[in-house]
């Protein structure tokens, strides 16, 4: 069995942060809409993996820990590209003009999703 396997580990907290940053990015978005049960569900969501973060990282080994910031270093580069991509591509190729809070909702999940992939790749290595 793996070392990262079964045990808390800097790579999956990051990730869980990154999905904690990423609805509380998205939360303008919805709030400037009017969508009020929208706002709950993000609440909840945001409540919950702040308690779930805060546990996991308790459990985390002093070694798991001292790779959290360049983890999230490399989450926060991977939601500038994604901010980035997503602006250029809505400024170039989309049909409509979106909204700032658009683009920083899309930007993050593109961020975070590379952020997860780029994280998944380097420990496959």
């Amino acid at each position: 069995m793996r070392d990262t396997e079964g045990s808390p580990s800097a790579a999956r907290l990051s990730v869980m942060i990154g999905l904690l940053l990423l609805v509380l990015l998205s939360w303008p978005r919805y709030q400037l809409g009017g969508y009020d049960t929208h706002i709950a569900m993000l609440a909840l969501i945001a409540g919950g993996l702040a308690v779930v973060s805060i546990a996991y990282w308790r459990r985390m080994t002093t070694a798991q820990r001292r790779l959290m910031p360049g983890l999230l270093k490399r989450l926060g580069v991977a939601f500038g590209i994604g901010c980035l991509l997503l602006a250029g591509w809505h400024h170039v190729l989309a049909s409509t003009a979106a909204g700032w809070a658009t683009v920083v909702s899309h930007g993050a999940t593109a961020g975070l999703l590379l952020h997860a992939l780029m994280t998944g790749w380097h420990a496959r290595r």
